[in-house]
């Protein structure tokens, strides 16, 4: 295809092991991309791929979508305006039944159990690009994580009824971070929750909470939610706050990655989906295993 196809833009949508060799062929072969998460498995592989795309001239958009998502954009810009004061602390929820559970799928899943794709890979990378889309880069990392279903059925799809041993990898995550100055954050992950009622992100800070309602989605959530506590107003409850600065935004989907992507070719400037972000996710899901087999907080080495 790379050899014989004209086109522009290639986007990896592929098995999450299989995106660093197709992104390198890509960026090699001079072809702007998009690629899904996590774009790497290692600090190196991204590293490799950004600079393949700064030797190519080409853009390069890294998945997950949060950091474009209008309710996530409103958060951080009520964060940086001080509309809750110094912030504490930042929970970020993504979690479900597991990949066998929650949907229809022609192709055998056994694959997300496997060392090289995994929970963390595949859930934990939406909370905490969330966290960081909101609060910049984090200093530190601990984890407490577990195995705690060894063996799952197929519940749909082609491989109904198949059982599939699922102990390669911790499928339940407790994520801690540290940002300094007395803000830490936990995300929870995993293929452990058939249902919940928690909110995919809340901030909580010393004037009052951020949360965005609803699990996590494709697009944006359920809507923002502001609780002020003001003793100049003499106001304290949830607000449903409305910008004064644009219109309304238009309902938010998936394809708003190429969108970025393509403003960012036509520009000449970054995408909102900066790659510098993923690898820094990237980076706080590889120091992850050491920190929990040394059962220690742990520093980490990338910003964006």
């Amino acid at each position: 295809m790379l050899a014989n196809c004209n086109f522009d833009i290639l986007m990896d949508t592929a098995s999450i092991p299989d995106h660093h060799e197709l992104n390198m062929k890509a960026l090699r072969a001079g072809k702007h991309l998009y690629s899904q998460k996590p774009v790497g498995l290692t600090v190196d592989q991204v590293n490799e791929q950004i600079a393949a795309a700064q030797t190519a001239g080409v853009k390069f958009a890294a998945s997950p979508i949060h950091p474009l998502r209008p309710d996530i954009i409103d958060v951080k810009e009520m964060i940086e305006r001080g509309t809750i004061g110094k912030v504490t602390m930042v929970r970020a929820h993504a979690a479900h039944g597991g990949p066998e559970h929650f949907q229809y799928r022609a192709a055998d899943c056994g694959w997300f159990f496997q060392p090289g794709a995994g929970a963390l890979y595949d859930m934990g990378v939406h909370g905490l690009t969330m966290a960081v889309a909101v609060m910049g880069p984090a200093k530190e990392v601990a984890c407490t994580a577990v195995v705690s279903q060894p063996e799952r059925t197929v519940r749909t799809g082609t491989y109904d009824g198949k059982r599939l041993r699922t102990d390669y990898l911790p499928d339940n995550y407790i994520i801690t971070l540290n940002w300094g100055n007395g803000t830490i954050g936990v995300v929870d992950a995993g293929f452990t929750q058939l249902a919940s009622t928690v909110n995919m992100l809340e901030v909580y800070g010393t004037k009052g909470t951020l949360t965005i309602l609803g699990q996590v989605k494709i697009g944006e959530g359920d809507g923002v939610r502001l609780y002020l506590d003001s003793p100049e107003l003499k106001v304290r409850g949830w607000l449903e706050p409305l910008s004064q600065d644009r219109a309304p935004r238009a309902e938010f989907q998936q394809c708003e990655c190429l969108l970025d992507l393509i403003h960012a070719i036509e520009t000449d400037t970054h995408p909102t989906l900066d790659p510098r972000i993923a690898r820094h996710v990237v980076d706080i899901m590889c120091t992850i295993p050491r920190a929990i087999q040394e059962k220690r907080t742990l520093p980490l080495s990338t910003d964006f």
